[in-house]
């Protein structure tokens, strides 16, 4: 990655203005907390290489060398800390906007798995992790961490992994920038975080990930809180929250969960 090709593509005010890009790291997130008291809104912290990426719920995340983007947004927001989280959707929507805009074919096969997976086809290739510090229920600081695997062959991945996880070469058949990717990041997610902030609403990327949503009118099995129930799909809330109807026929939402698509006789 270079910092000088992606300032010279950034069209923003804040949003990767400020730039540290390391060549071997824990993970970008953790050095995001580490740092984010004293660092200026909108920076953003790269590596190479995550030596401990992870995703929710403390998941490992392969990061290979030079071959994705491993990169974290830190932000001082003025939320209540129950907003937070949507801010994970206004990430979804910008990586949405930024590969449709690289390459048009590969937004066509894009898909936002609720709450904070970014999907090609059927296979996993890419996820987002937001992170907050709260004190006396105000926001200090928020990270939103964005993995994309980029560049990343079959052998690139865990054994455990191949054939679930993807990557845009594997897809296409053809590599990408990363630079490019990066900086279209930063120019679709300032306006898209803007307006949440302005209109204390998700509005656009709200639209976005419903109409590129991975659930949306599928059945699922939805873990949470160690049970498990089978439902399908209707919409996402104005929050950001799934909204499904139960095998009971009961309508309900859902604010936070592992979500497992059910797709004929298996599950993902």
């Amino acid at each position: 990655m270079k910092q000088e090709v992606i300032a010279r593509l950034t069209r923003t005010e804040f949003i990767g203005k400020k730039i540290i890009i390391h060549q071997n790291i824990d993970s970008t997130n953790c050095e995001a907390k580490r740092q984010a008291s004293h660092l200026e809104e909108g920076t953003v912290i790269i590596s190479e290489v995550q030596t401990a990426g992870r995703g929710r719920l403390g998941r490992e995340w392969a990061s290979p060398a030079g071959k994705g983007i491993w990169q974290t947004i830190v932000l001082k927001p003025n939320l209540s800390p129950p907003k937070v989280p949507q801010l994970t959707l206004v990430a979804a929507a910008a990586v949405y906007l930024a590969v449709e805009k690289v390459d048009p074919n590969l937004g066509k096969i894009l898909k936002i798995k609720w709450p904070n997976d970014i999907y090609l086809r059927e296979k996993k290739a890419g996820g987002i992790l937001t992170e907050m510090q709260v004190s006396a229920d105000q926001v200090r600081w928020v990270v939103v961490g964005i993995g994309l695997n980029v560049n990343l062959t079959e052998n690139d991945f865990p054994e455990d992994l191949r054939g679930k996880a993807t990557s845009f070469l594997l897809e296409t058949g053809r590599s990408y920038d990363r630079n490019i990717i990066t900086a279209e990041i930063f120019n679709a997610f300032e306006p898209l975080y803007l307006e949440f902030l302005e209109t204390g609403e998700l509005g656009t990327s709200l639209e976005i990930c419903r109409q590129h949503s991975a659930v949306i009118g599928r059945k699922v099995i939805l873990s949470h809180g160690g049970s498990e129930k089978e439902a399908q799909v209707l919409d996402l809330g104005p929050q950001g929250e799934l909204i499904i109807r139960l095998i009971e026929g009961d309508i309900t939402s859902v604010v936070s969960g592992e979500v497992s698509l059910k797709v004929s006789d298996h599950t993902y």
